[in-house]
Formats: structure tokens, C-alpha cells, sequence
């Protein structure tokens, strides 16, 4: 169905975007740089290079008998079972390439792989040690198997971590004050959480065969078998009570007027539809609508076509606003300074919204600790390979994640496409932020610190361009897996400060499943040179493991999550499982274009060699005494 049959609105078919899709909110030029596509091709081949080039040196050692064929920088493992898989390895080769390419000086990047990989050695190290000594001790014995499941969930942390250590990212702020976590969301995640670890360790012992043949078939697996089963019993348990929580919430009324605020820069083939979707909305929304369109330094008819859509219009009101300084954020500041309504609907320009939308995303500000609603952004077509795993991947992330998140008001952020804020709420806490990516999940974040919930109702329905070409979809992945850095880096204050759920739990998750995102595809790589090449030296290598990673238990709740919403969409998860790793290319991209801040080395004055001063540098010194005397001359004869 094309835009027009979904609006109601005499619109033709999809709009050329392909032209359209950058803007200065690409690349912040204080917090990243636009890379090319080379710059993750070469991580690449150097990540190859690098990995075979370890894996050479261990095959060597094994055949002059320096090390046991099965150690994975493994030390004190005797006793203790083999190695499944070399995972340490291609951690280390991970991080030493992610150091080679980071985007700063050649001390940075030398710095950068010594904090990468000191901090893993020494975890390492730690692991091997406590484990020997209790192994040895005969208190329990944890398997090599188990040290590098734990040396793999600690690279997880390590990288964010250094990431936000050492790159050049969003000055940190002070959170609003607000009050601490509910202790009725902290009862809900508590008790979900001990009902899939005690359902992961009753899977894992009771059913023991049957877990042993899902491994074979690398259905489970992964880092571990547990913890991937443990979090998907998480999501669903979680998404049974957000379900809940949505049902109680959306039989309140509440139809306040509204300000529909769309913030466009070059918007023209698009702003018209828009405008007629939010009209048609208006039939079944009891409120008064205004429309305050923000043309945002457009260089095309975006203003002309604007205020021709508000004048066709027959249930809303709406004006045109000029801000000439190129910027969503900036935009949208300027469009929250105008309102006049309590509320405040935010719809990107090349959105369209459904015809129950506002009703369905309204009614939950009837609770006065609700500050912020979204719903569900369904791609607007179905014809290309990009809409069709954008489908999948919205079933899963909102249809089912953010509903998970309802259920102890763990949704972190809102996508700007389409979110409605209190006003008053939104300029108490400083108003949109300028000059980084994430400003939507930004202003989420800090209404959150402030003490308001955000709500995520997959019934509110609106509709989204999709890319148009694949350069379109990596600068929009580029700059969406990027934003979770700047988040974190401006919002650091919140981690782990148990003020609200989205900082505690959901931002440290979120950064960990950007770690784990970028390194999937290179995994992969490396498991098809350690299994093809190498695995003659690993007697007890398994691919399974590592293909249940990107396959296994999410990909069974992938299939039960679409079928739920529309079984005919099963049939694009082969592809949507090939689109996981074209994400995980994009994320590694994101990461790429962080920049560092270019380092020097701090030498002691002691040891710095004495300079003569050149001829040159005389001559300097007297042309720039000869210049500050006759300008004094000149200002002494001013004065008398």
C-alpha cells in the first residue's frame, strides 16, 4: 500500500529520498568524523592479517611442543577440560586492530592498544589464577570453557569502557534531580530476573540431553548457553508484564490541545503528506491540533509546499517557522519556544502518522508521571530488501523489546520520528541538545532523571521512510550506533547511579550489546579461518558456539514474536539474519568514526636535549622586538 492509501492524502508514491538522506546532524564535527566505507574494509583485511598472523605463531609454538594444542592464552588449564574455541585470541587481535584504526595520532593509537589489551591481559590473568587456586583447593572447578566465557564477557565491558575513557565525546552534565527507582519496577526486574536464571539452570541440569543436541544444532551456545537462554526467558517474562502494564494504561481518555511540532530541511517532496496524515488523525483525536512546521534552512519549496498541506487542511490549524541555523535540534528548540500547548508532538518531516495514532499515544499522559510517549514506525513499503528486514527488525525492537522495557519502565529513549513530550518538562530540563547524535533518547534520558517515565505503545501506529540506497542506510545506522557513545558520554552521571532504571540496567546493557554488535561480524570471520585453516591445532574447536551467536534462542524468538504480529513475515528472517551482520559491519563503522583526542608523549625536563637557537630564530626575535618598539613609539605619540 503506498503513503497515500495509509493517509488518506492525494499523494503520489513513495518519495525520491535517495537525495535527501544527509544532513549537518550526519557527523558532529566535535565528536565524529565521516569516515569512508575504506576505513572499515581495511579494519578488515588487517583484522585478518593480524588474526592468521597469531594463529601461525600459536600453530608453530603447538608443533615445537612450547605450548598444548589446546591453549587459548590459556594459563594453569591442566585439570580443567580444553578449549572449545579461541576466543582469547581473537579478542586480543580484536582490540589490537580496533587501536590501528581508531581516528587520532600514532601515540593515541599506541596508547589505546596498551589500555585495550592491558586491561584484558590482566583480567585474564586473574580469571586463570582464581581458578587454578580453586580447582587445586578442590572448592569448585571452573572450566576452561568458563574462563573464557568470563574473559569474553569482560571484553564486552572493556570496550565501552575505554571508549569512554579516551574518546573526544559530549561534555558530561548533572542529571535533574528526581526521585530514585520505583520499588515497584525494581521488584519486577528483580523477580524476572531470578525466574530466567532459575529457568536457564533448570533447562541447562534437568533437560541436560536435550540442551546437548540444541548445542550440536547451535541453537544454544554462544558465550555461553545459559546466558543466551537466561536472557531471552528475561525479554519474555519482562514483555508479558509491559503487555500488562499497556492494557491497564490505554483504557484512560485524555485528549488535551496539542502542538505537532515537524522540524524540515529540505523537505519538499515530503512535508505534504505529513501534514495531511496529521489532519486525518485529527478526525479521531477529541483535542485541538496545531501544526507548527520549522523550515530548517531549506534550500528547496520546503516552505512553499508547507504552507500549501496546512491550507488544504480541514481539521487542524498549523503555521510555517523560519530557523535559519542549520540542525534538527536546533529546529526543534526554536519550535518548543513557540508552542503554546501543553504537549508536544514531535513527527519527522518524512513520516506519516496512522489515523489512531495521537488517541492511542495521548491517553497515557493521563498519568501525570508519564513524560514521554512513542509507538511503532512501520516501514511505509515492502518492495526492497531494506524494507523487508526493517519490517522484522521492528517487530522485534519495538513490538517487543520496548514492550519488555514497559514492563519496569526501562524504556530509555524514544525515536524522534514520532514522541510526544510535556513542554513545560522538556524546557525545565534544558531543552533538546545540540551537536551530537541521540538527541531524542538524550531528552528521554534526562526527563527520566527528573523523576518522569517513558512509554513505548506499539498501538500507536505511524509509518517511515526507509533507506533508499545502501549509502543512505550506513549513514543512518553510522549515526544511530554512534549515538549510544555520545549518550553515554554526556549522560555518564547516570550509570550505575540506581536513580532510574534506563541508567542502571538499560544504558550499561545497551553499551555492552554495542561491543558485542561490533564484534560479531569479524567473529565470524575469524571462525572460518580458525575452523578452515587452523583447526587441525584445536582438537576440540566447535563452530556451533559461535553460529548460535548470530542463530540459537534469538532467532527462535525472532520467529515467535513475527508470527505473533503477522505470520506472513516469517519468511524474511533468513534474510533479516543476514542483514545482523550487515549491522554489525555498520556498528564497527560507528565506532570507527570516534574520534580521539591526539596525544603526545610527557618527557621530563631533565632529560630534554638543549636546542641552540638557529640563526633564524635570532633573526625572529629581533624583527618581533623591532615591531612591538615602533608600535609603542606609535602609541606613546597617540597619547601626547
Amino acid at each position: 500500500m503506498t503513503r497515500a492509501g495509509r493517509t488518506g492524502a492525494a499523494t503520489a508514491g513513495p518519495a525520491p529520498v535517495a537525495d535527501f538522506f544527509r544532513s549537518v546532524d550526519s557527523a558532529p564535527k566535535d565528536y565524529a568524523v565521516d569516515r569512508p566505507p575504506g576505513g572499515v574494509n581495511g579494519f578488515l583485511v588487517t583484522f585478518i592479517g593480524i588474526a592468521v598472523l597469531a594463529m601461525c605463531t600459536r600453530t608453530v609454538l603447538v608443533y615445537t611442543q612450547v605450548i598444548h594444542s589446546s591453549t587459548d592464552l590459556v594459563i594453569l588449564a591442566g585439570g580443567r577440560g580444553g578449549v572449545v574455541f579461541p576466543l582469547r585470541i581473537f579478542l586480543a587481535a580484536f582490540f589490537l586492530t580496533y587501536a590501528l584504526y581508531a581516528y587520532s595520532n600514532a601515540w593515541r593509537r599506541a596508547f589505546l592498544a596498551v589500555s585495550l589489551l592491558g586491561k584484558f591481559l590482566v583480567f585474564c590473568l586473574a580469571v586463570d589464577i582464581v581458578s587454578w587456586v580453586l580447582h587445586e583447593s578442590g572448592i569448585v572447578t571452573i572450566s576452561v570453557f568458563g574462563a573464557q566465557m568470563l574473559s569474553g564477557l569482560a571484553a564486552l565491558a572493556i570496550f565501552p569502557h575505554t571508549i569512554l575513557r579516551q574518546a573526544q565525546l559530549p561534555e558530561t552534565i548533572t542529571p535533574p534531580a528526581g526521585s530514585r527507582i520505583a520499588a515497584r519496577s525494581f521488584a519486577v526486574l528483580a523477580g524476572c530476573l531470578l525466574f530466567s536464571a532459575l529457568g536457564a539452570v533448570i533447562a541447562l541440569h534437568v533437560f541436560g540431553e536435550a540442551v546437548d543436541r540444541l548445542k550440536d544444532w547451535a541453537i544454544l551456545g554462544g558465550i555461553g548457553a545459559g546466558v543466551f537462554l537466561m536472557q531471552q526467558l528475561l525479554a519474555a517474562s519482562t514483555a508479558v508484564i509491559g503487555a500488562g502494564a499497556l492494557r491497564r494504561s490505554r483504557k484512560l481518555e485524555f485528549a488535551p490541545p496539542i502542538g505537532v511540532l515537524v522540524p524540515a530541511h529540505n523537505e519538499a517532496h515530503s512535508i505534504a503528506a505529513t501534514v495531511a496524515a496529521v489532519d486525518t488523525a485529527a478526525l479521531s483525536y477529541a483535542g485541538r491540533i496545531h501544526v507548527y512546521v520549522v523550515d530548517n534552512a531549506s534550500t528547496d519549496g520546503t516552505r512553499e509546499a508547507a504552507e500549501s498541506a496546512i491550507a488544504d487542511c480541514t481539521h487542524i490549524t498549523g503555521r510555517v517557522l523560519d530557523c535559519p541555523t542549520p540542525g534538527k535540534a536546533i529546529a526543534l528548540n526554536l519550535g518548543i519556544e513557540h508552542i503554546a500547548e501543553d504537549f508536544v508532538v514531535r513527527i519527522d518531516a518524512d513520516t506519516v502518522i496512522g489515523d489512531d495514532c495521537l488517541r492511542h499515544a495521548m491517553r497515557h499522559f493521563a498519568e501525570p508521571d508519564v513524560g514521554c510517549v512513542g509507538g511503532i514506525p512501520m516501514p511505509m513499503e515492502e518492495r526492497t530488501w531494506i524494507d523487508k528486514c526493517r519490517l522484522i527488525e521492528v517487530y522485534m525492537r519495538h513490538g517487543f523489546y520496548q514492550v519488555s522495557l514497559d514492563g519496569y519502565d526501562g524504556v530509555m529513549g524514544i525515536p524522534g520520528m514520532f514522541a510526544i513530550y510535556r513542554r513545560d518538562q522538556v524546557r525545565a530540563v534544558g531543552g533538546m541538545v545540540t551537536g551530537m547524535n541521540g538527541e531524542d533518547t538524550d531528552i528521554c534520558m534526562r526527563l527520566t532523571a527528573a523523576g518522569y517515565r517513558s512509554v513505548a505503545d506499539p498501538r500507536a501506529v505511524y509509518y517511515s521512510e526507509t533507506p533508499a540506497s545502501f549509502a543512505h542506510l550506513r549513514e543512518q545506522r553510522t549515526r544511530w550506533f554512534r549515538s549510544i557513545y555520545h549518550l553515554a558520554g554526556r549522560n555518564r552521571r547516570m550509570l550505575f547511579d540506581f536513580r532510574t532504571m534506563a541508567g542502571t540496567f538499560v544504558l550499561p546493557f545497551n553499551l555492552v550489546n554495542a561491543a558485542r554488535r561490533a564484534m560479531l561480524a569479524p567473529l565470524l570471520i575469524f571462525t572460518v579461518i580458525a575452523t578452515m585453516i587452523f583447526g587441525a591445532t584445536f582438537p576440540g574447536m566447535r563452530w556451533q558456539p559461535i553460529v548460535a551467536t548470530l542463530l540459537g534462542m534469538s532467532m527462535i524468538l525472532t520467529i515467535i514474536v513475527c508470527a505473533m504480529w503477522r505470520s506472513s513475515s516469517v519468511k524474511y528472517i533468513p534474510m533479516y539474519i543476514a542483514f545482523r551482520v550487515l549491522r554489525s559491519y555498520f556498528t564497527l563503522a560507528a565506532a570507527l568514526t570516534l574520534i580521539y583526542p591526539p596525544m603526545r608523549p610527557r618527557v621530563p625536563q631533565r632529560w630534554r636535549p638543549a636546542v641552540r637557537a638557529t640563526r633564524v630564530d635570532v633573526l625572529g626575535r629581533r624583527l618581533r622586538a623591532v615591531r612591538w618598539h615602533r608600535a609603542s613609539d606609535r602609541s606613546t605619540a597617540d597619547g601626547s
